[in-house]
């Protein structure tokens, strides 16, 4: 039996053929009983021949029907603050929004200006209002919103390279000597935004785009993140939910608030380079403060919840991994329960 949930949130979403995509009757079971499902949105929609990508590691496009596919998940909402929405530029963006709330699907974390594109997405509750804040770390400059510039809503993050000529020698280039800290002002015009915002709504979700995605290092939540996580939620944030590395990460509870460090992919199609077909999707209670946490793989072009999360190797190590961090997860056959 499928519970009735609040929010739903889902790992990162790109498809180059959007019309060959599908998801499962449990997963629709799940969004279908779900009052506002939110995901990532990794890619704008390009439509114009003559848009050039930006001169960058990886550029994204996709093509309008990836609308379609979003209604079929029932979703509400979508992030846009991550590395590839201004993969062909600010038109593209632009684009992309506007097809989206001409489906009535909102979306956060890109706009004309910064002010706009930290702007939270506000859902109605009764009589309650649940804010969510998209933000990245992860862009290229281009990219970046800054005062009347349109872009995304990014912090910027100081690589260091901390060097022990005694270490290095004999331990020759160990990725641990690479530090990141979020530039000071852009902490405090954070901190601002959570406090500011806080203040409107009665429950406030910061959504971001961080780490590394590639693997092996993926698979680690950088000190930067722990540290950004750590600050979040001494500004105020009541949850995270982050995504980027296309993998699991582990969760934590940071003072009795949870941070899902990142919910991995939902669905890439085609999977690329070494990215792993599992992801998480989380289904929040409010009431009752408690979360339920599928596991979804997708297969090719589609995407399903796994039936039975005690034979799967991962998802134990997952149970495990939550337990070392303080939250404590109840088995079921088909997900975990967290009651935070």
């Amino acid at each position: 039996m499928i519970e009735e949930y609040d929010l739903c949130f889902c790992g990162d979403i790109y498809a180059d053929d959007p019309s060959n995509l599908f998801i499962g009757e449990k997963l629709e079971k799940i969004f279908s009983h779900s009052k506002y499902v939110i995901a990532n949105l990794e890619t704008p929609i390009v439509v114009d021949k003559e848009l050039k990508p930006m001169n960058k590691y990886s550029a994204l496009k996709t093509k309008p029907e990836i609308v379609d596919f979003l209604k079929k998940m029932n979703i509400k909402a979508v992030s846009l603050a991550n590395n590839h929405i201004m993969d062909y530029g600010e038109k593209a963006a632009d684009y992309t929004r506007e097809i989206l709330a001409k489906e009535k699907i909102m979306n956060y974390g890109y706009g004309k200006t910064i002010g706009e594109a930290f702007s939270p997405c506000t859902l109605d509750f009764d009589e309650k209002k649940i804010g969510i804040i998209g933000l990245t770390t992860t862009y290229a400059p281009e990219a970046l919103s800054r005062g009347d510039k349109p872009g995304v809503a990014g912090l910027r993050v100081v690589t260091r390279i901390n060097l022990d000529p005694r270490e290095v020698l004999e331990e020759p280039a160990p990725p641990y000597i690479v530090k990141g800290e979020i530039l000071k002002e852009d902490m405090e015009y954070l901190k601002n935004i959570i406090y500011n915002n806080k203040r409107k709504l009665d429950y406030l979700i910061i959504h971001p785009h961080w780490g590394v995605g590639l693997a092996p290092y993926n698979k680690v939540v950088l000190e930067y993140v722990k540290e950004l996580a750590k600050n979040i939620i001494d500004f105020g944030g009541d949850m995270i939910v982050g995504g980027h590395p296309h993998a699991i990460q582990p969760i934590e509870s940071c003072n009795g608030k949870l941070v899902f460090y990142s919910l991995g992919n939902f669905v890439f199609y085609p999977l690329m380079h070494e990215m792993e077909n599992l992801g998480l999707v989380i289904a929040v209670k409010l009431d009752n403060r408690s979360v339920d946490i599928y596991f979804v793989e997708q297969k090719n072009n589609i995407v399903e919840a796994l039936d039975n999360i005690r034979e799967r190797v991962e998802t134990q190590y997952f149970k495990y991994l939550a337990l070392a961090n303080k939250a404590y997860l109840r088995e079921k056959d088909s997900h975990f329960e967290l009651i935070f």
